[in-house]
Formats: structure tokens, sequence, C-alpha cells
């Protein structure tokens, strides 16, 4: 299983120029598009595309995944050009509940290299088997929320508190599950505000969120900073780690670092923001 994506930059499959450009935006993975930034009539133009298009943007390390499309018929198609291109996975739209996964998940085993699959809950039949669809599958790498299907669904915004629910609902599941959550508590689509675009991916970062997709490479630096740790945060983890092997030397459970109580709770994020340092 990768390690947890800080940014996942969608790119639409059939475009060469986007094509050329991905490999060097420095993403942690890349997401071949099939379909939303596809024309219904250039869908087998696309899919023609991936076994050029994989390599290409993988160039610069990234792992690569390709959004597949709905119905089944067309999924089928772009599941098995996808295994073809030798791609790392697939990001599930639409995803109906476990079994919907699961019977991806069959026809993955029958790839040549490991592939995983990134499951987008994108209606609301969906939202009560968030957990269920995160553990469907030892192949599901994360969990995501696709905000603006469902906000069409329901007739609210992308960025209301109703869909922001949703997305809080989504960590709980995937840390329940045992798999990362991405998303950000609002839209990055306009990329132009780059104050705003930090704040929002800092709060989306205290939320839970491991980290989030992007339809345009400016996003991509803003991402990777913000859902890596910093170096304040690093030393402090640090100082709170040695501080517990001294205390737990003297049989002391809890202790005192910047004048701040620490416990087991507080040395598990130290803990584990050392582990996303090394990762």
């Amino acid at each position: 299983m990768p390690a947890p994506w800080r940014s996942m930059l969608y790119v639409p499959a059939n475009v060469p120029r986007f094509l050329a450009k991905a490999a060097g935006a420095g993403a942690d993975a890349i997401l071949l598009d099939l379909e939303d930034s596809i024309p219904p009539d250039r869908k087998a133009e696309a899919r023609a595309a991936l076994p050029e298009a994989v390599p290409q943007v993988r160039a610069g390390g990234a792992d690569v995944l390709v959004r597949v499309n709905r119905p089944l018929g067309q999924a089928v198609r772009d599941i098995e050009a996808t295994i073809a291109a030798g791609a790392d996975g697939i990001v599930l739209t639409k995803v109906t509940g476990p079994e919907h996964v699961r019977l991806v998940a069959e026809m993955l085993a029958a790839a040549p290299r490991p592939m995983v699959i990134f499951p987008l809950v994108e209606n609301a039949a969906a939202l009560p088997f968030m957990e269920a669809i995160a553990r469907a599958s030892p192949l599901v790498a994360g969990l995501a929320v696709g905000a603006e299907d469902l906000a069409a669904e329901i007739g609210a915004e992308a960025d209301d508190e109703t869909i922001q629910l949703a997305k809080r609902q989504a960590i709980i599941a995937a840390v329940a599950a045992g798999v990362p959550a991405y998303g950000t508590l609002g839209s990055i689509a306009d990329f132009r505000d780059a104050a705003r675009l930090r704040d929002l991916i800092a709060r989306s970062r205290r939320a839970g969120f491991a980290g989030a997709s992007c339809i345009h490479p400016s996003v991509v630096p803003l991402l990777n900073e913000g859902f890596a740790p910093s170096a304040a945060e690093l030393d402090l983890a640090r100082r709170q780690v040695a501080a517990a092997e001294a205390a737990t030397a003297e049989g002391r459970g809890s202790f005192v670092v910047d004048g701040r109580m620490v416990d087991e709770p507080i040395l598990i994020r130290a803990r584990r923001i050392l582990a996303q340092a090394r990762e």
C-alpha cells in the first residue's frame, strides 16, 4: 500500500500538453481522468491514450491512478485498459457500496502488478456505508467524498456545511477502517488565492485529512507543504518522544514539554508526525 498522498493531480488522459507538464508538477499521485473532464464522444480516445500516458506522467516518480467511468459497461473497459497500461490503481467513481469495491478488486486481482482502489463516495445513498466501503478490500488505499456530485444531488453548494459534514464523517469512517481520508473542507477549484488555499489546507489537515486532489499544477506545492509536518511540529515531536523515553526510565507515564502535559495520546500524534516525515 502506498504512503499517504499529500497531493493528487487530476489530468485529462487525452490532452498532450497537460500530460507533458504533469510529471514535473511534483504531485505524489497523478490521477489520469477518463471521466468528467472527457467529453462523451472522446471517451474511447482517452482510454486508448493510457499506454503512453501512464509511463509519461510516472516519469516524475508519482503513483499513477486512472479515474474510471460509470456505468458498468464503460467502467469494465476502462479498468481493463488501466490494467493493460500498467497503472498503479484506479479511482472508483460513484461507489454504491462495499460489494461494488469487491467486484472491482476481483478484476484487479488478475493484474500483472499490484494495484490499489481509491473509492469516491459521490451520492447520498452511499454515505451510510463509507466505513464498509473503506473496509471492503485490502486494495482500498483511501477514501474521499466527491463534493461536486454529492452537492448536485442534494441541491447544496459544494462548500456548504452539509457537504463538510459528509467529509468529516468520511474521516471517521476511513480511520475506523485503517485507511487515509482525502479532501478539504471547502473548494480548491479557485487556485488564484494562495493565502486562502493555505488556510483551507491547514484547517483540513487539522480535521484529519491526509492529503487532497486538485486540478491545477499550481496547487500541488501548497498541498505538499500543507499536508506535511512543519519544522516546528517535527522539533516538538522529537522532543516529546525523547522526553517520553526519559520519563519511562523513571517510571513516569506523563511529563511536561514546553509547559504542556504530555501523555500517551499526545505521544501517538508525535510518533505519527515523525513517521509521516520519514515517509
